[in-house]
């Protein structure tokens, strides 16, 4: 018995020999414990399934920290290996590795490696250096949760911009917010980057500037933005979650080294592990360790950074909690993962302009284009300068950019030295070699900056507001500057005026154009010398810079130049865009405002935009004729037509007239304007008149609205001796002329008549004579007029002898006619001188009257004229009244005042009209034209009820409503016209005009 049994022990001890045997070269996996096998759980990350060679990425910094939980934006690089199905999560910075590992086990997970010399097929973990860890127990319930688009959050967030600048740290939203993530006022890519976060976790990303705000006026725009944020809280269902799940994680760890294919033993000095943590859910085990790179330990085994150096990579678990236990499973010993640690390589750099050898005339234009994962900086530097330039970012185009003025460097051969570096200061360097070879000498030491503001006005007008700082860094003295705008916009200039910052103006000369282009040049008050700046203020008046492209939208295109046209570099430029009155740009329309460095000379650069305008933009054509008498008076008659083209109403528009001017009327084809003419005011006679035409209150309840047109007439007298001086030849006269506000007058015709009495010596150029009977007219033509730039006209005269014989002449005109008259009425001399005539030829005479008696017709045009007045204040204020500018207390009480004037008007006209027919034809078709006319305004007013009443129910087109309405207007205004007339008739036959 005893001998059986001592075989069987040698059979069980051979069987576990051969056993042990097989699973030292066999793959655990095959043959134990299937159900602990670790199942592949997608996180977000990329996962390399690679059997062979892994590169573990170089990272400049390590979001998150070695907390237990694998989050998953945490790593940028992941393994799976295929025996073991460990997931390895990895990466670096060039002196700490991070590593993440995850496994479907209860118990412990380790890694081994091996020198990059050496390997496992021979003797497993032996020599090898081996780090291996386990949590003890469950630490945390698989349902913490992760943020979904509904949950209400609280995150801090590091704002930086790309060259490593902190902007902003704040908390986005805050403790209080309520709203889920999806609703958030916040970029995309924000909202995005927080969805599926845990309470703890730190994510960073980066916001590309096309990405970020888009709008030019905002203050991050073309920026890209870099973020880091960490979850602080989760609110769901009315439950807030602020404790992070990673406080429950618990690790055992140890650095150990393999003494056989399964031993290892810790090593004396743990240090090398920096940080450790693990968490276990009952399922899943996540172990993450932060190494450093390099050991002194004796048993460590150092890792370098290099494209060249493999080390053999080996993971294993177990399903027990000790840190010695024989593996499950292991990766073969004869195929581990070949790891290499990719070093930081600088940036690289193509220089895509200056090219090599490249000639420069005024500005060097640099555009860099250096890759890397993350270029932070990029500079440049002039031959040995030790000072470095920056180079600005440009999104749009991806490179690194600057301008370069390189008119302040000496004339031959320069150097460029690019350089360009990652966040954690590794850079590389590259050179281009240029000549500098400038067309001209520029005014050496000039440094130009310019601040330009472009303001539309209305009217078609445009106000360009230039603010120059001159620094002088050369020797010579600095005594004016050239400003310079292209011919095409010559219609468009009006003037130009330049004051210093103290109030001091300085002197604007206009050069002749030269090359197609306007020349000023503008002389400072003082010199600038050597070191010294000088700040100045140009205000360009220009028009009709802006045009309409919708006129239902009331859209407007503008075109201009953003920077003034210098001969010398800009050194900066900046621009804006803004409105006066009611304007904006249309919707999704970029805005200009922009800036620049370093302008080449005589660079045009223009912009182009929509805009939505709803000022008054009224244009105009008026025609003035002067008549220069020999007695020292200038006679002006003014015709003046206004057309509203903008969207806003013209409720009244000034008019100057020039000082020493009286008589003045102010009338139009229906009569004059009462309201506009009480305006003249006592005012000094050596002084302007300022004359307020109110078309609302004379002509338009509304104003002149838009697409109206209005015609009036302005005639004054000047006095010509305040306006010219005596010359050698005659009288040199000046033209006073009157200004009409800011209105842009398309075309202005001035007649200046010279009668007989006055001989014209010379004049003006560009006129043409019109010769008359007893005068010669010189008739000028100007377009596109402002009060900016009037029309100027000089004369010189002399005073004829015919201003002496004009009188006689008229007097023996007059009395030829009269005798003329007498002899062919043949009148008889009256009784007094003659004495009787034979009884038989001579009646008594009877005294009789010749015509309607003058006070009846006076009374009879008054009240006519009244009861038209007082009918016309009752529609006003009806109208008042539904626009709710009148009380209804107040309407009732007028209303009924008007009524009762024009019922007393009622009762007394049937007999004065009566009393009129009666003296004859001529006052019966007086009467009747007048009754005529009322009719016809009766039946016009009438139509317009009706025409609105269609309109309002949509029966009407509103182009047809418009032509109807302005057909129903015109009958209106000329049988008022014609009223007005018969009524100043039967005024005349009355006497009293």
């Amino acid at each position: 018995m005893s001998l059986l049994n001592r075989k069987i022990g040698t059979i069980l001890l051979l069987s576990l020999f051969v056993t042990s045997s097989f699973m030292a070269v066999s793959p655990i996996s095959e043959t134990l414990e299937p159900e602990y096998l670790a199942q592949s759980e997608d996180f977000g990350s990329s996962l390399a399934e690679s059997e062979g060679n892994l590169s573990i990425p170089y990272v400049d910094n390590h979001y998150g920290s070695a907390d237990g939980i694998i989050d998953p934006r945490e790593y940028v690089f992941s393994y799976t290996d295929p025996v073991t199905k460990v997931t390895a999560h990895l990466e670096h910075n060039g002196t700490v590795m991070f590593i993440g590992l995850e496994s479907l086990t209860p118990g412990w997970i380790g890694f081994a490696w091996q020198n990059y010399t050496d390997g496992f097929s021979s003797a497993g973990l032996n020599n090898s250096d081996v780090i291996v860890g386990y949590v003890p127990g469950v630490t945390h319930s698989p349902d913490y949760w992760r943020v979904l688009p509904t949950d209400a959050v609280t995150v801090h967030y590091i704002l930086s911009l790309r060259d490593g600048s902190e902007i902003q740290e704040s908390d986005f939203p805050d403790i209080a917010s309520t709203e889920p993530v999806q609703d958030l006022p916040a970029l995309q890519m924000y909202k995005d980057a927080i969805i599926g976060m845990r309470i703890g976790e730190v994510r960073h990303f980066i916001i590309p500037a096309e990405e970020a705000y888009t709008q030019p006026t905002h203050e991050l725009y073309g920026k890209d933005l870099i973020y880091e944020i960490k979850l602080t809280r989760i609110f769901r269902e009315g439950v807030d979650r602020v404790i992070n799940p990673a406080d429950q994680s618990d690790i055992v760890y140890s650095d150990e080294y393999g003494t056989s294919t399964f031993q290892h033993l810790p090593d004396l000095n743990q240090s090398r592990i920096l940080q450790a943590d693990g968490s276990d859910n009952g399922t899943y085990t996540q172990l993450e360790y932060a190494i450093f790179l390099n050991s002194t330990d004796v048993n460590d085994i150092s890792l370098f950074n290099s494209t060249d150096i493999q080390f053999p990579f080996v993971f294993m678990f177990g399903i027990n909690e000790e840190l010695n236990g024989l593996p499950v499973q292991h990766t073969y010993w004869t195929e581990p993962a070949m790891v290499n640690l990719v070093p930081n390589a600088p940036p690289t750099m193509i220089v895509e302009s200056p090219e090599q050898d490249e000639v420069i005339e005024w500005v060097a234009i640099l555009k860099l284009n250096a890759t890397d994962d993350f270029v932070q900086t990029a500079v440049y530097k002039i031959d040995d300068d030790d000072n470095w330039g920056n180079l600005t970012y440009n999104f749009q185009s991806q490179l690194w950019e600057a301008n370069v003025d390189m008119s302040i460097y000496d004339e031959g051969p320069h150097t460029i030295t690019f350089n360009a570096s990652d966040p954690s200061g590794v850079f590389a360097l590259t050179t281009v070699d240029i000549e500098v070879n400038p067309p001209y000498v520029p005014l050496l030491g000039m440094r130009v900056d310019v601040v330009r503001s472009f303001v539309t006005s209305e009217n078609f007008g445009s106000r360009i507001v230039d603010r120059y700082t001159v620094v002088n860094n050369g020797s010579g003295l600095i005594n004016s500057i050239d400003i310079f705008l292209p011919g095409r916009f010559s219609g468009n200039f009006l003037s130009m005026d330049a004051v210093e910052t103290d109030g001091n103006e300085v002197r604007v000369t206009r050069m002749d154009d030269s090359t197609g282009m306007l020349h000023w040049k503008l002389y400072f008050h003082e010199p600038v010398g050597f070191q010294e700046s000088y700040s100045f203020e140009t205000t360009t008046y220009m028009t009709s810079l802006f045009w309409l492209t919708n006129p239902q939208e009331w859209e407007y295109r503008l075109e201009f130049l953003k920077y003034p046209l210098l001969s010398y570099v800009i050194r900066s430029a900046e621009f804006a865009l803004s409105f006066e009155q009611g304007g904006s740009l249309i919707p999704n329309e970029e805005i200009p405002d922009s800036e620049e460095n370093n302008i080449i000379p005589f660079t045009e650069i223009e912009f182009s935009v929509l805009l939505r305008l709803f000022s008054n933009n009224v244009v105009g054509d008026r025609k003035t004729s002067v008549v220069v008498d020999a007695w020292g008076w200038l006679s002006y008659k003014e015709t003046i037509s206004l057309d509203n083209t903008g969207a806003g109403a013209l409720s009244n528009v000034i008019f100057t007239i020039p000082a020493y001017a009286t008589g003045i009327t102010i009338y139009d084809e229906v009569g004059v304007l009462a309201m506009s003419q009480r305006t003249l005011g006592a005012g000094e006679f050596n002084e302007t008149t300022g004359v307020l035409i109110n078309l609302i209150a004379d002509r338009f309840s509304l104003g002149l609205e838009s697409l109206f047109k209005y015609t009036f007439q302005v005639e004054y007298v000047v006095q010509a001796s305040s306006h010219q001086e005596a010359v050698a030849n005659g009288n040199k006269l000046t033209l006073p002329m009157a200004v009409l506000a800011d209105v842009f007058i398309r075309e202005h015709i001035i007649d200046v008549v010279m009668p007989v009495s006055v001989s014209l010596i010379e004049a003006s150029d560009d006129y043409r004579s019109i010769y008359g009977i007893f005068d010669t007219t010189l008739r000028y033509i100007s377009y596109n007029t402002t009060r900016r730039n009037p029309v100027s006209i000089e004369v010189v005269y002399q005073v004829t002898m015919g201003a002496a014989a004009r009188p006689a002449i008229f007097a023996l005109m007059v009395g030829f006619i009269g005798l003329i008259y007498v002899t062919r009425r043949k009148v008889e001399f009256p009784e007094e001188l003659t004495g009787p005539k034979d009884d038989e030829q001579f009646d008594d005479p009877q005294l009789r009257q010749v015509g309607a008696p003058s006070d009846l017709l006076s009374e009879f045009a008054n009240l006519y004229s009244r009861k038209t007045a007082l009918s016309m204040d009752l529609e006003k204020l009806e109208a008042a009244r539904r626009r709710g500018k009148v009380k209804k207390r107040e309407f009732m009480i007028r209303e009924r005042d008007l009524k009762q004037q024009i019922e007393e008007i009622d009762s007394t006209l049937p007999s004065l009209r009566d009393d009129m027919i009666s003296y004859g034809p001529k006052y019966r078709d007086l009467v009747a034209q007048l009754e005529l006319q009322d009719e016809r305004i009766e039946g016009a007013k009438a139509g317009l009820r009706q025409l609105l009443l269609r309109k309002k129910k949509q029966r009407i087109s509103r182009a047809a409503f418009e032509k109807s309405r302005q057909d129903y207007l015109k009958t209106i205004q000329k049988a008022t016209t014609a009223t007005d007339r018969i009524l100043l008739s039967i005024q005349e036959e009355a006497g009293e005009l």
